[in-house]
């Protein structure tokens, strides 16, 4: 485990579908399920492949250095997924590809404009190395607001505690982003033998579980992921970590990011981790992480992904 410094990050709103840990609660012990158990909840991740992806290419944008395909394509639920998918000009494809999945309240956007979290230099960083990058927007964020009668999941996750539907849209976010490598395996451009991801904050969490039900995931990158305190929640990182089969998976966290978690909790998440390379850095400061988590990240996917 590695310890970097940065200047103090005031907190945001976090995600929480049950409630998090605290270092008062002498309760609860990360003890994952039973395998019985577990197949249980690996079922809420599955889905129909025979259901078409119906997947177009909406708009597209000329970058003098990468090509950037505005896509759609059949969900689950009836959904329609809308995502971006950028390739390298420079290079010669079939192209490693990194998702990049956002936090809640965020967008596929993040990772394409300036933000707190940096994602337009992490994507632009990733591309630069010869990575494809696809994102995402997860249901009730971003152009699919509207399935939630436009009101952001913020306000039913924090504000109404709807914790049921939290928990239903981070289940069917994976999965549609399982029928997203659907998509991606009928890109000529894209090495489907070295797919990675990156996840923040909510996603963080959706890492963990992708990487536990999805074995097309080669390497991951987990960050500032909130540590649920429901032993047998269907999505709690703790049940996950030791299915994941990643062969790669590395953790990205704040010191003082305790509403999620603590660092001896991240640190026995770690343990878990069935990866055979696995690793944390944990940054001084709270749920926004410092600047030095993009090089971090694009380094791991250099190492670990081409």
């Amino acid at each position: 485990m590695h310890f970097q410094s940065s200047l103090p990050i005031i907190l945001i709103c976090l995600l929480i579908a049950h409630p998090v840990l605290s270092q008062e609660d002498d309760k609860f012990t990360m003890t994952p399920v039973q395998t019985e158990a577990f197949e249980v909840m690996r079922g809420f991740f599955h889905y129909d492949r025979s259901i078409p992806l119906d997947a177009r290419i909406v708009d597209h944008l000329d970058h003098p250095s990468y090509t950037r395909d505005k896509i759609v394509f059949r969900g689950i639920l009836d959904s329609r997924v809308p995502g971006y998918l950028a390739i390298p000009k420079s290079g010669v494809g079939p192209f490693p590809c990194v998702l990049m999945l956002h936090g809640i309240t965020g967008s596929k956007e993040d990772w394409w404009t300036d933000n707190g979290i940096q994602g337009k230099h992490l994507s632009e960083e990733l591309l630069s190395a010869g990575f494809a990058v696809l994102s995402l927007d997860a249901v009730y964020h971003g152009e699919r607001i509207g399935a939630n009668d436009f009101e952001s999941a913020g306000v039913f996750t924090f504000e109404k505690g709807w914790m049921a539907r939290a928990r239903n849209m981070i289940v069917q976010s994976v999965i549609e982003y399982r029928r997203a490598l659907d998509y991606l395996a009928t890109r000529p451009e894209i090495d489907m033998t070295d797919i990675g991801m990156i996840g923040y904050s909510m996603a963080g969490m959706m890492t963990f579980n992708l990487s536990a039900v999805e074995s097309r995931i080669k390497s991951s990158v987990a960050c500032v992921m909130p540590v649920l305190k429901d032993q047998y929640s269907a999505i709690a990182v703790h049940n996950f970590a030791p299915r994941i089969t990643a062969e790669s998976f590395l953790i990205l966290v704040g010191s003082e990011d305790e509403f999620n978690y603590t660092v001896h909790q991240v640190q026995t998440l770690e343990d878990l981790v069935a990866s055979p390379e696995k690793e944390i850095v944990v940054y001084e400061g709270g749920h926004i992480l410092p600047s030095q988590w993009i090089q971090k990240a694009q380094t791991w996917m250099v190492e670990h992904l081409k």
